[in-house]
């Protein structure tokens, strides 16, 4: 049984090599939209990497222990200082600012803390640069989030004040809460982080554009390969390939094995192949974990194979095959992640895109080469090879009706 099976994976395998015409187009025509891209992202100077860090210069004009804690609150506070640098000073800080070294500037004006106190409405001057939309909106909207915090506890506190004037407390009693309260202020101000628990939410590894789209246009186009098997199987089925199969007392479960197999291998060589060039001509870095990259996209394939495999048990005719296969994989690239990344999908289309095999195949290579979570990608690859075996499974149970 053994001979047999690696006798079908040989007669499998060299029909795929001698079809030179297809194998050239299918290693071709992908490198040329790779070239595309990668000209794209470099003739358009796109900054591939995340957003770089705030730089913001702190002009302290108080200089009282209150201002001081709170710029070195933040200073302190790693979940702050991830996306922002801040720099003291007060004229090196106005001219970097004008040199466009800083994004933004900071001036807390004199006697801040004691207007903090008292509530008297003296504004801190902030100066931002529009130079970078991103970043000033993002500025923009933490210094709104600290006024509204001071503005709600400002309101608590002239509630309370107003409580005590009609309690009828004497002014000494009123005056003694009211800085305590105020202080407390000043202080819960400094350290309002404490208030927070911050759980780090990771949906899909971050990572730079080029490679994610090279990663996302390889997985589409791996799955528009494993049509051919489709392809070859409804031919091989006309020819009445599975009756002499039959008749040979030949395990048809043996037999689409065997296709699996050499077509997997088959379509991996030519993935490889890609990764290599692309790697050489490009920045492309996929370093990490290498081995456990391989295994992933030999996984990948596999089940775009076998799910091939159940499309062609199903029609009776390749050009059916065909249009069923192009529609699915086309809408697969929208909703999968392939046009739009998987990280800018709004909330609604991603929860759609849990059922694509696309989204998966992205996420679970993100999570690997990234290093972050490589055991999330290895349980991916893991239910592939599982429903690989079941699609597969599917399919001998189709072709093994036919007379």
């Amino acid at each position: 049984m053994t001979m047999t099976f690696w006798g079908l994976f040989n007669k499998n395998f060299k029909q795929l090599i001698r079809q030179r015409k297809r194998t050239v187009i299918m290693f071709t025509l992908p490198l040329c939209m790779f070239a595309l891209i990668f000209l794209f992202f470099t003739l358009s100077k796109i900054d591939n990497t995340s957003i770089k860090p705030i730089n913001i210069g702190v002009i302290d004009n108080d200089k009282s222990i209150y201002s001081s804690a709170l710029v070195n609150a933040y200073m302190d506070n790693e979940s702050f200082t991830d996306f922002v640098n801040i720099n003291i000073g007060k004229d090196d800080i106005k001219q970097s600012f004008e040199d466009g070294k800083l994004d933004a500037i900071i001036e807390i004006p004199e006697n801040y803390s004691n207007y903090l106190m008292y509530f008297e409405h003296i504004p801190v001057n902030v100066k931002v640069a529009y130079n970078n939309p991103l970043k000033a909106v993002l500025f923009k909207n933490v210094m709104e989030s600290y006024e509204k915090y001071i503005t709600s506890v400002q309101v608590g506190v002239e509630v309370l004040y107003d409580k005590m004037t009609e309690l009828s407390m004497s002014k000494e009693e009123i005056s003694l809460y009211n800085n305590e309260i105020s202080y407390e202020l000043i202080m819960t101000s400094v350290g309002r982080n404490k208030f927070f628990k911050y759980n780090e939410l990771v949906n899909v590894p971050s990572t730079t554009s080029i490679n994610y789209f090279f990663i996302a246009i390889i997985m589409m186009f791996l799955m528009y390969i494993s049509v051919f098997t489709s392809i070859d199987l409804i031919r091989e089925k006309e020819n009445m390939c599975f009756r002499r199969l039959r008749i040979g007392r030949v395990s048809i479960f043996e037999y689409l094995i065997s296709k699996l197999l050499s077509s997997t291998i088959y379509i991996f060589l030519i993935v490889v192949s890609w990764f290599l060039i692309i790697s050489i001509f490009t920045n492309l870095t996929l370093n990490n974990n290498l081995i456990l990259i391989i295994m992933y996209i030999f996984s990948c394939i596999t089940l775009s194979v076998s799910f091939a495999m159940i499309i062609s048990s199903v029609f009776e005719r390749d050009e059916s095959i065909i249009l069923v296969s192009n529609i699915f994989i086309f809408v697969n690239a929208i909703v999968g992640g392939s046009i739009i990344p998987i990280h800018y999908m709004p909330s609604i289309l991603r929860k759609i895109a849990i059922i694509t095999p696309n989204y998966w195949m992205i996420k679970g290579l993100l999570h690997i080469s990234s290093g972050f979570n490589a055991t999330y990608g290895l349980v991916i690859m893991g239910v592939f090879f599982i429903m690989a075996i079941i699609f597969t499974y599917i399919s001998y149970i189709r072709y093994n009706t036919i007379e």
